[in-house]
């Protein structure tokens, strides 16, 4: 099969949905439609999943730990891998980078595993990396957003690709932090900005990306404040409040930022607080966040494209308890490149090994697809080759499209 073969998966995963609904039915003859009738031979592969399952970003890692088991429950109907039965096993890391290795490590242990999809924090992407590396485990993350996670630390000037294992299915931070500098500059008219963040990987990377494009735009730093998690925001607002700016940016994540943006409004900081895909989430509007905040999000929200709508429908009626999440889309994607991977490395007949892990790594890096989140392919840093940003606004208490950023 051709590296440059398209699959659409929008396409593939709506039918899988019609077998199965009109086999509940009666409407197919021989088949249940749920993978019943599959040759299983060979046992089991394993699909792994790290992600924070408990704790304050839980309804994030919810969404995806269910989008990853519909992709996997969807291969498994329409017979995806010959001979073999796939399964997800899923690892909480609590957004811990040390909980997120350890989780990374008991994955690893596995012969079956296929590869794993996670983290969502970019710090515990930091933690995974190496250990996957190591072991040689393809690794996609449908939410870690850090540049540095492919490009090292100097992105610009000298980019390295240090693991060769680690793609991703979401757009980088150097896409999201300057998009929401050019929307606050030109759109808002506003171009005194206090730069806090919290001194994550995540928070730290999109603030200084959103930084050096609003000095681009002819804008300026008013104050540039950091406030680990967990830290008395006092000094924060205060030193935020004689900046007197004209907007506040968050490098950070809700649990956080919704009570910044309240804290703000109660020293009288009135102008909006805008943050990256960290905050769009509902919440930060039940935590704090305040009527005209602003946030951006990588890609188009996924109930407006129309390859999507057969993964919302199905998910729907799956009855999965947590909502899809601002990454579930990124996860199922991520969870049927992975599947798609091995079936082009195993073929009909080969056994899995660990031994064919480096033919499934080379298996993703070529792939070329389309996605319900949009075309999919990586670039050579394990970047996807997808760069839409979509600007959310706080109304009537909740999360609005504004519009996307060209």
């Amino acid at each position: 099969m051709g590296a440059r073969r398209r699959r659409r998966f929008g396409t593939v995963a709506a039918l899988a949905v019609a077998v199965v609904l009109l086999a509940g039915c009666g409407g197919v003859s021989g088949s249940s439609g749920d993978g019943s009738d599959c040759d299983t031979s060979r046992g089991t592969l394993v699909v792994g999943l790290v992600a924070p399952l408990s704790g304050e970003l839980a309804s994030v890692g919810l969404g995806m730990k269910n989008s990853a088991d519909l992709a996997v429950s969807q291969a498994n109907a329409r017979c995806a891998v010959p001979g073999y039965h796939l399964a997800v096993q899923s690892q909480d890391d609590r957004a811990d980078p040390a909980t997120g290795a350890a989780a990374a490590r008991t994955l690893a242990q596995d012969p079956s595993l296929l590869g794993v999809l996670g983290p969502f924090n970019s710090s515990v992407a930091q933690a995974i990396q190496p250990v996957l590396s190591d072991a040689g485990i393809v690794q996609i993350s449908p939410g870690s957003t850090a540049t540095s996670l492919t490009r090292g630390a100097n992105a610009v000037t000298a980019p390295l690709r240090q693991y060769q294992t680690f793609f991703r299915t979401v757009a980088t931070d150097a896409v999201q932090g300057p998009a929401a500098a050019t929307y606050l500059t030109r759109v808002e008219d506003r171009r005194r900005i206090a730069v806090v963040s919290d001194g994550k990987t995540y928070g730290e990377g999109i603030a200084e990306e959103f930084a050096k494009q609003l000095a681009t735009e002819g804008g300026q730093v008013a104050v540039r404040v950091t406030a680990p998690p967990g830290s008395a925001r006092d000094g924060v607002v205060a030193r935020v409040a004689a900046a007197r700016p004209d907007a506040v940016f968050y490098g950070g994540e809700y649990p956080e930022g919704g009570p910044l943006s309240a804290a703000l409004a109660a020293r009288g900081v009135t102008v909006p607080v805008m943050g990256g895909d960290g905050i769009v989430n509902p919440g930060f509007v039940t935590s704090g966040g305040r009527e005209g905040d602003l946030g951006t999000s990588v890609g188009p929200p996924p109930e407006t494209l129309p390859a999507a709508q057969g993964f919302v429908d199905a998910y729907r009626r799956a009855g999965y308890p947590e909502s899809i999440g601002s990454y579930g889309a990124f996860t199922f994607d991520a969870a049927n490149v992975l599947v798609d991977s091995a079936v082009r490395t195993l073929g009909d007949d080969r056994e899995w090994s660990p031994a064919v892990r480096p033919e499934m790594v080379r298996a993703v890096q070529g792939f070329h697809g389309d996605g319900v989140t949009g075309p999919l392919s990586f670039d050579r840093f394990g970047d996807v080759s997808r760069d839409a940003v979509t600007v959310y606004r706080v109304q009537a208490g909740g999360w609005s499209v504004v519009g996307p950023v060209d």
